[in-house]
């Protein structure tokens, strides 16, 4: 497969690896599939990788700008990217999947009713396509362990709120845009609350500590 991609520099000391600006399962599939590459090859030839990290359609590269810069670390990328070209990526390795029960409407949704409204369809309908499809960890972001998932119907998409407000509860589930996610902490939030889950996302003592790790799949399963 050929990559149509973009090397940006930023700052002082970053490299973007940039697939364009969609937010598309089968580029991020491609993000992530490359990601797993460079974790297997990139640390193991240089010395001057401090971290690197996916997003919805990059890949993030931060360097000690006092042992090589932009042009060399450049360099080294593109010879990667032609390896992994002619390796191709595996869009058919095993699904990890992560159920989570959600507790739709009610105290625990309580934008459902509202949101069903500007949709027009009823709260049993948003509940039955919110919880019909496998939807991609695309990044965990915003704050440790909040998932930011693709996929969702766009019947059911909608504009966050307006005002922010000054405490969402965590766990609390919601849409945003065409994007789904969870809140692992109590936090101010603009989403869209539809139910709440009981699950704890993030557990500083655990390793890894984040329950849905980025390029894996949740279920939601309405209790």
């Amino acid at each position: 497969m050929m990559m149509d991609y973009e090397i940006i520099h930023h700052g002082e000391s970053t490299v973007e690896i940039s697939l364009g600006k969609s937010i598309d399962i089968k580029i991020n599939l491609v993000i992530h599939s490359f990601f797993s590459f460079l974790t297997d090859n990139l640390d193991n030839r240089t010395n001057y990788i401090v971290d690197f990290y996916p997003t919805y359609h990059s890949i993030f590269i931060d360097f000690n700008e006092l042992k090589t810069d932009f042009y060399h670390i450049k360099q080294k990328i593109v010879e990667l990217i032609k390896e992994f070209e002619i390796v191709g990526f595996d869009d058919n390795s095993k699904k990890e999947i992560i159920d989570i029960p959600v507790s739709y409407g009610g105290k625990d949704g309580f934008d459902l009713e509202r949101l069903s409204s500007i949709v027009g369809l009823s709260e049993k309908e948003v509940i039955q396509i919110h919880t019909k499809p496998l939807y991609k960890v695309f990044l965990i972001g915003f704050m440790p362990g909040f998932p930011y998932l693709g996929g969702l119907d766009k019947r059911i998409s909608c504009l966050r709120l307006d005002t922010p407000r000054p405490k969402i509860p965590q766990g609390s589930v919601g849409i945003a845009g065409s994007q789904t996610g969870i809140y692992p902490f109590a936090t101010p939030g603009g989403w869209r609350i539809i139910g709440r889950t009981e699950l704890k996302l993030f557990e500083i003592d655990k390793i890894p500590p984040t329950k849905i790790p980025t390029g894996s799949f949740v279920k939601f399963i309405e209790v």
